[in-house]
This record gives structure tokens, sequence and C-alpha cells, in this order.
């Protein structure tokens, strides 16, 4: 079955490679990139910014900020009094929206990484991950093997090297490995506890719902 489904993509593949053309367009200086962009109606003050930032930034990048102000996007034509500015100016915004919007996840997630181990830690010892009882059944073992992974990622760590050298467990304890898995792993280790009074003191340091707080995570993530 498996064999015929990807017999039948690939001919589907190949049907489509056909109808389709070969790239041709060529690296274009930093120059050239600005004069493309005159060309297309935008307004330019600075010739010599604009090639600053498009060295630091690509054009290719820019381009999903330029987007918005084309008119019509087959010629890639821009509207009246778009200027070079006005998109870097969008573009800061962005990132800098960004960077405000990371930081304040980062202080989430560490805080949650602590209380996740540090709950499981004290209620159920420091290899808690390991007790299948603790967790929702139909997902430990995805996450179990998950977390497996993670560890091997990160064997070349100092302190990861040190437990495998001197400890017999398979995987370190708790305060170890809420370091090293993914926020996305964190988020559904959460979801998995079974027993709701960790979960609730978890989410009370937080002065959140553990439901509140698991979608959070979730959208967060």
């Amino acid at each position: 079955m498996l064999a015929e489904v990807t017999s039948k993509w690939r001919v589907v593949a190949l049907m489509d490679q056909t109808r389709r053309q070969p790239y041709n367009k060529p690296a274009i200086t930093y120059e050239e990139q600005v004069e493309l962009l005159q060309q297309r109606g935008m307004i330019i003050e600075d010739v010599t910014k604009a090639e600053f930032y498009l060295q630091h930034i690509n054009y290719y990048r820019l381009t999903a900020y330029w987007l918005p102000f084309e008119e019509d996007h087959k010629t890639h034509k821009f509207r009246p009094n778009t200027s070079f500015d006005e998109v870097l100016a969008l573009y800061n915004f962005d990132r800098e929206l960004r960077i405000l919007i990371l930081d304040a996840i980062e202080r989430i997630e560490v805080s949650v990484r602590a209380h996740w181990s540090y709950q499981l830690g004290h209620l159920h010892g420091p290899h808690a991950h390991l007790k299948q009882e603790l967790f929702n059944s139909k997902y430990w073992i995805n996450h179990l093997s998950k977390l497996n992974q993670e560890v091997e990622r990160s064997s070349k760590e100092t302190f990861i090297r040190h437990y495998q050298n001197n400890y017999k467990e398979v995987l370190p304890p708790v305060w170890v490995v809420s370091e090293i898995m993914s926020f996305d792993s964190l988020s559904k280790w959460y979801k998995s506890i079974e027993p709701k009074e960790i979960r609730s003191a978890i989410a009370h340091i937080h002065n959140l719902d553990e439901a509140v707080l698991e979608s959070w995570l979730n959208h967060l993530s």
C-alpha cells in the first residue's frame, strides 16, 4: 500500500514538474536592487542608506514588508508615494514588537520550567517524569521518546555528560530535563499531567487556573 501511494505521488510530482518553468532569474547587485525598486515606483531619497539596509536585511526578507504597498502584484508596481523609509519603518516596528513579545514569552517559559520541575520533583521524586501513572498514558510514551531525543541532542553539554557517566537512570532528573526540552515539549508534558493538584500548584504560582495555563502554554509555544 505504501509503495503504491509513493509511486502515485512520484507520478503526480513529475506531471506537475512538466508544467513548471525553470527558474532563470539572475542574482543582482545591491545597486541593481535599488534601481529595480525605483523602476517599480518606490521613492528612495537616500540611495546609500537603501543599499546599506538591503545588504544587512536582504531584499527577499523586505519583500514581505513592501508587498502591501504594491498596486499590482504581477508587475510589482508600487502605489503612488510608497517610500523605502516607510517600508523600513514597518520592518523595524515588526522586529521591535517581536523582540518584546519573545522577551515576555521567555519569562513565562523559564518560570513554568522551574515550577514544573519543582512540583514534580518535590511531590514525586527526581525522576517523576519516568512514572507513567502521573501522566496521560496515551501521550506519555511519545513525550518520553521525544525527551530522550532531546537529551541525546544535548549529549555534548557538560552537565549531560556528567550525568550519563555517573548515574544509571536512562534520563536525568526533572530539574535537568526541564532545561533541555523544547517549549513545545514542556507545554505537552504539563498538559499530560494527570494529578490535578500538580497542575494547579504550577498554575497557582502564576495566579491562573490550571486549564487556563494549559491553554496559554499551548498558544505561546
